[in-house]
This record gives C-alpha cells, structure tokens and sequence, in this order.
C-alpha cells in the first residue's frame, strides 16, 4: 500500500488507501490564509485537514477501538508527518491528554482545530480541544472532555501558565 502517490502524466497525487486526491500547496500560502480569513474559514481548513489525516490513520487502524493507545498514537503521528504538519506526540499529564507538534508549518489556529477533527475522525467520539502554548517550533494542545476545556481555557484567561492549568484541573494547588 502506498501513502501518496504521485501520478505525473496525469497532473494528479493521491494519499490513503482510498486514493483520495491531494494538493500540494505552499505553507506560506496557508499562513497568509489563516491570517486574512474570517476564524471561522480557518477552523473549517483545519478540520478537513484533520479529518483526512484521521480518516486515514483510522483506515490503517482496522477497528480504532480496539487500537492501543501506542498504535493510535503511530498512526495519527505517521498521517500527520505524510501531510506536512510536523511531528506529532503525545504526552500524558496525570489524566489530561496534550499533543506536541514540533516542527509544523501551519499557523496555531490551523493546530487546533485540525488535532480535534483528526483525533475524532479516527476515534469515532467526539473529544474538545485547547489551545495551551505556541511558538515556531512546537504547539501543545490540550485534548479533553468539553468541561475539561472549558476549565482549563478560563484558568490560562485568568492568568494561570498552562501547566499550572493541568495542574489544576487535577484538583492540585495553584
């Protein structure tokens, strides 16, 4: 099975085992996208990005289900570095899930949403998603129930560093 085909007399690239057809398009074209679009343009890029990475990884998966955590990590990670956004982990913090991405070239506004919709395409459950920190190297992004995310974006809102949030969220002091 091959994860992108290039098909060169036809002008045509083609990722997943579905064959769904691609466009290979310049980071910095979405960056200036996701600077002039309305957010709600920019969510909807980030969510069908996402989606597609989710669709596939779910595909090689078999049942997501009954995937290991370790499995549906790799998958995730592996569509996610076949579509250009960067390298993609996960780290644990007590029960709070946060997803790294290192390397990306997308905007953080495109992150956010293109994690939820991906981990939810995948996982075939609805899950909610904060943004926690950024710069041009590395996004974390708090992956959790809605009060979860709720909690943990007014707390950052207050003042706390998103760390002290998880914390927080945990029932620990801060």
């Amino acid at each position: 099975m091959h994860a992108v085909r290039f098909d060169l007399p036809s002008g045509s690239v083609r990722a997943g085992a579905e064959g769904d057809r691609v466009v290979l398009v310049p980071a910095a074209a979405l960056a200036d996208i996701a600077l002039s679009a309305p957010a709600e343009a920019v969510e909807a890029l980030g969510r069908a990005l996402g989606s597609a990475i989710g669709r596939r990884a779910a595909s090689r998966m078999g049942d997501p289900q009954n995937a290991s955590v370790e499995d549906f990590v790799t998958q995730l990670s592996g569509e996610a570095a076949l579509a250009g956004v960067g390298t993609l982990t996960v780290e644990r913090w007590g029960r709070a899930l946060v997803v790294l991405i290192e390397g990306s070239a997308l905007p953080g506004a495109i992150l956010g949403p293109l994690v939820r919709s991906a981990i939810e395409m995948a996982c075939g459950r609805r899950v909610w998603c904060a943004p926690l920190s950024g710069d041009e190297r590395t996004s974390r992004i708090f992956v959790g129930s809605e009060l979860g995310v709720g909690r943990v974006r007014d707390w950052i809102a207050s003042g706390l560093s998103w760390d002290e949030a998880l914390v927080k969220l945990h029932g620990g002091r801060s």
